[in-house]
């Protein structure tokens, strides 16, 4: 554990703001309220087969969200009155797959099959061209260009993946490394959209792979969302991943002979095979409502500053029949609001209640994209210079491979990103109260797997509001049907979500809110 000491003036600070509660710990006393049984005894709930995995939209989103209010009104924490009871609904747009098929000669190509795609890339588009063009790997660079004096306007093309290798070297790096046209096809599709293809069928060198994984092929079949208030058809181009035996099937044995004199040459190699071909993508949409949950503990002289706690309590729900609980992902972080939730509560009704206003978010819409915490960063119930700071807690309930051995540790990411006052705070609170170690391993914006930018956080980072995310890493069950309740450890749920609460009981109650005091990073 990488451990930085306060500073003095934090350490006065924190200090003045519990003189009293030292004598009598009240702050230990409501953590202890916080328990493994009633952790699990919600989870049981929330994570069960009767929910239907949570899916944004649907029937178990909203029994999810009813059992979250019902339990907030049971244990007397309120509404904030600024929406319709502890709901916050907001509109989205469901997109789904309608036709998608590709006809070259008299053989029709299927989805999965031969090809696939992307609902968020694509648009409604039927192509008719007599002609398919290779462009090679549709690489537009100073060092290499496909496209230089050619023109594809309206044309459907086909490219490889990847880049051109002479002899194990790079033709646009000039050495082993590959450029960062082999990272991904983004840019490909930009280049090919700037000059105005009309669809682009890339060659996926791993696509049989792909088309084995279950749950991957479930992903892509199963529909996207977005905010009503701001969807619109985005994509200027259909881009599609086709097979190899499809790209055979299509140019003909020229496309061996052409990719061999890239890779031999280090020049650009194209050509055009006359032959019909209809591309054909129609996507479906429908309005959803949703409904992000809040309850509020009201603060006394601080009170116009708000606290917020969150977890999204959206999953996945059902895919091929099989339901996903996603009791980890994010049921774990959900119980834990609610628990910590319960716990203020119960210290406000014994006199011992927060300076600070306290919101309890349950996002919907995660899953989707950080749809809800976007609605609500840009619907805020309180205004966002208002809001102290985020505590956000999103996988929290099991343990990753490089803990198998010492499994007293939680992930934090972003906790030094705004605030050093923040990041103090949470050190400090993890040192004297829960023992647990903090690991930093993803505690980066570099970090290649940007945990950062895929919680709910980031939508109030986005708007200066410093943030901790709470995460135990991912693991083999992972947006899986195996995440279930069984397999979360509670002992470990219970220490993790007291930590949250000893973060939470000292920004509610310090003189000073913490200070924004570090640049924001992109």
């Amino acid at each position: 554990m990488r451990k930085v000491l306060l500073t003095g003036a934090l350490s006065l600070l924190i200090a003045g703001a519990f003189a009293q509660e030292r004598l009598a710990d009240p702050r230990v006393t409501y953590a202890s309220t916080i328990t493994a049984t009633e952790l699990k005894e919600h989870l049981e709930v929330l994570a069960s087969d009767d929910f239907e995995g949570r899916e944004t939209g649907e029937k178990g989103q909203k029994m999810a969200a009813e059992y979250i209010s019902e339990t907030y009104k049971i244990n007397g924490v309120n509404t904030t009155g600024k929406i319709n009871g502890y709901f916050q609904t907001f509109g989205l747009t469901e997109v789904t797959w309608g036709d998608r098929f590709i006809q070259a000669g008299e053989y029709t190509y299927r989805f999965f099959d031969d090809f696939y795609g992307f609902l968020n890339q694509n648009r409604d588009a039927d192509i008719n061209t007599d002609e398919i063009v290779f462009l090679g790997y549709g690489i537009h660079d100073k060092e290499y260009s496909d496209y230089e004096g050619k023109n594809v306007a309206n044309k459907v093309i086909v490219i490889l993946d990847g880049e051109p290798m002479r002899n194990g070297i790079s033709v646009i790096t000039g050495t082993e490394t590959r450029s960062e046209w082999s990272a991904g096809n983004a840019d490909k599709i930009q280049v090919a959209v700037e000059h105005g293809v009309s669809a682009v069928l890339i060659i996926d060198s791993k696509f049989q792979l792909r088309m084995d994984n279950e749950r991957w092929r479930g992903w892509i079949d199963h529909g996207s969302m977005e905010l009503k208030e701001s969807y619109q058809e985005k994509a200027l181009l259909n881009p599609l991943f086709i097979s190899r035996a499809m790209a055979d099937d299509l140019l003909g044995s020229k496309l061996a002979a052409a990719e061999k004199q890239i890779n031999k040459k280090g020049k650009p190699r194209s050509f055009v095979i006359e032959k019909k071909i209809r591309v054909k993508i129609t996507k479906l949409t429908e309005d959803v409502f949703s409904e992000n949950v809040a309850g509020f503990v009201e603060g006394s002289d601080l009170k116009d500053e708000i606290v917020v706690v969150s977890a999204h309590y959206d999953h996945i729900g059902i895919i091929d029949g099989e339901v996903y609980n996603g009791a980890d992902d994010d049921g774990s972080g959900t119980v834990a609001v609610m628990e910590i939730a319960q716990a203020m509560q119960l210290a406000k009704e014994a006199g011992n209640g927060p300076r600070r206003s306290i919101l309890f978010l349950h996002f919907a819409g995660e899953e989707k994209g950080l749809l809800g915490s976007e609605y609500y960063a840009e619907h805020p119930i309180f205004p966002m210079e208002q809001t102290v700071a985020d505590l956000n807690i999103d996988m929290v309930g099991r343990i990753d491979d490089a803990h198998a051995k010492d499994s007293n540790y939680v992930y934090i990411i972003g906790s030094n990103f705004l605030s050093t006052q923040l990041h103090e705070i949470n050190e400090y609170n993890a040192e004297h109260y829960t023992k647990l170690n903090l690991d930093y391993t993803y505690n980066s914006t570099d970090d290649p797997n940007r945990f950062y930018y895929r919680s709910d956080h980031y939508n109030f980072a986005k708007f200066g509001v410093p943030v901790i995310f709470f995460f135990n890493g991912t693991h083999a069950d992972y947006h899986g049907a195996g995440d279930e309740v069984d397999k979360i450890s509670f002992n470990l749920l219970e220490q993790r979500a007291r930590l949250v609460f000893q973060d939470l009981w000292t920004l509610a109650n310090m003189d000073e809110r913490i200070v924004v005091d570090v640049q924001q990073e992109d």
